[in-house]
This record gives structure tokens, sequence and C-alpha cells, in this order.
């Protein structure tokens, strides 16, 4: 089958650079979607009392931020409040104080506001990390919370940073590549309200009865379950590029914009791409970082812990530790904390990451749920925990299509000096003309691992073959309607 322009995925990335296209009067291209939906690392579905995501949840940061702004017009978006009654419990359901809490952890995320220091640091983020909690224990930053606390506290935050980079550890976090995250950290956590990250998908398409608009029927230009298996791609001008999908067919372009994530690219980029990459590609692939976190997701028939309460933080006891590590249930050290989801009191969703979600993945339902028992009865003593109704999960890393997270900076990607705009500079024919074009949030150098950062990166690639053909030359050539 023969296309104009060809978008090898449908996640937010490849939705936001057929909508752009389409809005620009292009018509002659298709959507290849490997999944039988929509929307990527972006899945909202029907749960509990209301939606749960299953990907991502929180709109990051309302200052310079796109999906915030096309949120709020319609009054999709609130900011949830600081949750002072967060907790921290220990393995022997010990609660620490909440003032003990919010000093460690405020002294220990002070660490990264010296910049320079970040800068021109070599190691990782884990060494930082440690040095400069060596440093705030041994000169009594930590006040008057036991070394013991402060050490539990420490590998919590370790876990918490672990979670929010989707790495397996910090030690493998590049501490200077850090800075090249825009952060703006202006509010805590913004959710979709009663709808869900999927909103943004139905934004984009225009799907709101608030937009008051045309919606843009996009489902004529995808085809589902298309495995991509092959893309062939010339430096002569006259020869398309082709893309063979596992089921066998063929689809010959101009223009392919490739939107998978890391992970899949990291694993197939050899056998993928024909001829091979050249090295500059291939270093940012395999210098780039996508690591795995999870969430488990258990809903009870109502709450059994208190109005008000938000869930808590797992500090291990290094005797519970120890005696852990003999168990096949050695996986759960790798859970971060609890939540209790904004719009769904009955449930409990914990984070796990790293070499213990891709553990718990593979596992069998019942025998997770056994492990968040046993975690939530060890340390939730206070409460009659009962067995929960329903129980759900993630598998980002097993599923062929995504194989990780999100992405972040690596000490791989210093050593291999892997960039963003490395990743997403485009393969072009001998004309100097673009044919193999790439997209989604690991291509982003500043907004790398959010929503925000796989639409601008669509954008970024659909503008640039519109601009392409901007002219009426290259318009003749090239029929949009």
């Amino acid at each position: 089958m023969a296309s104009k322009i060809l978008i090898v995925g449908a996640g937010a990335a490849g939705i936001a650079a057929a909508t752009r296209l389409y809005e620009k009067g292009y018509r002659n291209f298709i959507i290849l979607e490997a999944e039988n939906r929509i929307g990527g690392r972006i899945h909202t579905v029907p749960y509990g009392e209301n939606v749960l995501d299953y990907g991502a949840q929180w709109v990051h940061s309302k200052t310079d931020n796109f999906v915030y702004d096309m949120a709020a017009e319609h009054d999709l978006v609130e900011i949830e409040p600081q949750r002072e009654n967060g907790l921290c419990i220990k393995s022997n359901g010990e609660e620490v104080s909440i003032k003990q809490t919010h000093h460690a952890m405020d002294l220990l995320t002070s660490s990264i506001a010296d910049v320079q220091r970040l800068k021109a640091y070599s190691k990782s983020l884990g060494d930082y990390y440690v040095e400069f909690f060596q440093e705030a224990l041994q000169t009594g930053k930590f006040g008057d919370i036991d070394t013991e606390t402060c050490y539990q506290i420490f590998d919590f935050f370790q876990k918490y940073h672990n979670t929010y980079n989707a790495v397996d550890s910090l030690y493998e976090v590049s501490a200077s590549g850090l800075l090249e995250f825009t952060d703006h950290q202006d509010e805590y956590l913004i959710n979709w309200k009663t709808r869900g990250f999927k909103t943004i998908l139905d934004i984009l398409m225009k799907r709101l009865p608030e937009q008051n608009c045309n919606p843009i029927p996009l489902e004529d230009f995808i085809l589902f379950n298309k495995n991509v298996t092959k893309i062939t791609y010339p430096s002569n001008p006259d020869t398309p590029v082709r893309v063979m999908c596992s089921d066998g067919s063929i689809y010959v372009s101009d223009h392919v914009i490739i939107t998978v994530s890391l992970g899949v690219l990291k694993e197939t980029h050899h056998k993928l791409f024909s001829p091979k990459l050249p090295l500059m590609k291939v270093n940012a692939i395999e210098g780039l970082y996508i690591g795995t976190i999870d969430k488990m997701v258990l809903e009870f028939e109502k709450p059994f812990w208190p109005a008000g309460w938000h869930g808590f933080g797992i500090l291990w006891r290094r005797e519970d530790l120890v005696e852990l590590r003999k168990t096949d249930l050695k996986w759960v050290e790798g859970i971060c904390s609890f939540f209790v989801p904004e719009y769904q009191p009955n449930l409990l969703v914990g984070w796990i990451y790293g070499k213990d979600a891709r553990t718990m993945e593979a596992m069998h339902e019942k025998e997770v749920v056994q492990g968040l028992m046993f975690v939530l009865r060890k340390f939730l003593i206070k409460y009659n925990v009962p067995e929960p109704k329903t129980f759900s999960r993630t598998t980002w890393y097993t599923n062929k299509n995504f194989r990780g997270a999100y992405t972040s900076r690596s000490v791989m990607s210093d050593i291999l000096d892997a960039k963003a705009v490395d990743l997403a500079m485009p393969l072009v024919n001998s004309l100097g003309r673009p044919v193999v074009l790439f997209a989604g949030e690991a291509t982003h150098p500043e907004y790398y691992s959010t929503v925000q950062g796989a639409i601008g990166s669509g954008w970024r690639e659909a503008d640039r073959l519109i601009e392409l053909y901007a002219n009426k030359e290259m318009k003749i050539h090239f029929s949009k309607l």
C-alpha cells in the first residue's frame, strides 16, 4: 500500500504528528499501530468508581506546558493539595513523624539545588546523593532524627527517585545529565479529575464538546495490530521507503515518522533498519536510558484506612530486610510506596521499579497479590487489612511494544555522548530530504519522559515535513488532498 507519509505508532507523539498534518490539509498518510488501541504509554481504562491511568497519570507543571494549557482551557485538570498527612512507616509498623519525614526529605532534595556542583560532578547521581547524605549526617543536619531512621529515610529517598526517574539504580543515572531535564516543580501533582490522561488525545483530535469544532476522524487513518519488522530507507530520492509488518503486509512511502519507544528501538534497531543506522544514531539509542516502573492496583470493597489517609512510604528495618532477602518475596523490596488515587476511594496503588518490577511482571497474579498483602499486613499492623476485591497491574517491560516506561540520562549516556537531538535527527536521502524521522518523548532534549515532550516531538516532525512542502515546487510533487 502506498502513502506519502507513514507514522509508526499511535501514542501521544504519533497522534500529535497526525493531527498536525490533518489540520494543515494533509490526508495522504497512514498510522501503523502495533497495539489494538491508541495512546501508547497513555492508557486510561474504566476501573473501580472512576477510571485508572495505567501509564501517564499527572500533568507535570503548569509552567511552559501546553498540555496543561490545553486542559486548563476547558477546566479539565486540578492541582492536588500538598498531602501534609503523608506517612512513612517502618517494617515493624512504627510511623515516622510527618515533621521528621519532611525535614529529611526536604534536606535530601535540596542537594540538587547546587547546579554548578551538579554540573561539574563526573560520577553517578547515586554517588552524588550518598556523598551529600554522609556529609549531612556527620554535620548533624538531620537534627533529632536517630541515625537508623536517617538511613531508612535515605533508602526510601533513593527508591522514590529510582521510581521518579524509572531506573534500576541511581548509580546508573548521570548526575550532570539530570540538568538536561526541565523540571519547573511549581506544583505538586496535577490530575485529570474524573477523566484520565487519555483526555489529551481527545483534545488533540478535537473530540471534546467544549471545543465546538469538527472532530478529526483519525480512525480512518489508523491500522491496528501492525507490528513493523523492517524499514528499508533509500538514498536515491526516486526510491520510496519500504515498511514491512509481521503479517507480511508492505507499505511504501516518501517519509516515515518513527514514534516507537526507546525500549523498542534498543531491542530492534540492529534488525529493523536497512541499511543499518549511522553510528551517531546507534550511540543515541544505546546510550540513552529507559527503565521499568509499574503500578499494582488493589481494589477493596471499602477503605480499611481512615478518611484523609493517602498512603505511605516504605521504610525497611535492616534486620527485616535481611530476612526478606532470604525468601521468595524478596521482589517486594522494590516497592517504593502505596497511594490512594484521587476520585478512587477504594483503590490502593503500589509503585515498584527496576529488576523487581520486571520480576513482578513475570509472576502469576495470585503470587503478586500474596506479596502485596504480606507487605501491607507487615507495615499496617494497626489496621485490619482485608483481602482485595480485584487486582490489576501494568506490564510495561514485558510488553514487546514498549519494553519500558520512560527515559532518562545515564552514565552510559555520558560515555557515549548520547543526546536526544541525535536520536531526533532524521535520516536523509542524497538530496538532503528527510525520509525517516524520529519522534517520541526520548527525542525531546528538555521534556523527555513526559507527555508534553512526546506531543512536542510529534509536532516537530510534522512541522518538518510541512515546511519541506511549503514552497510551490514541492507542493506540485506532493498533493496534499
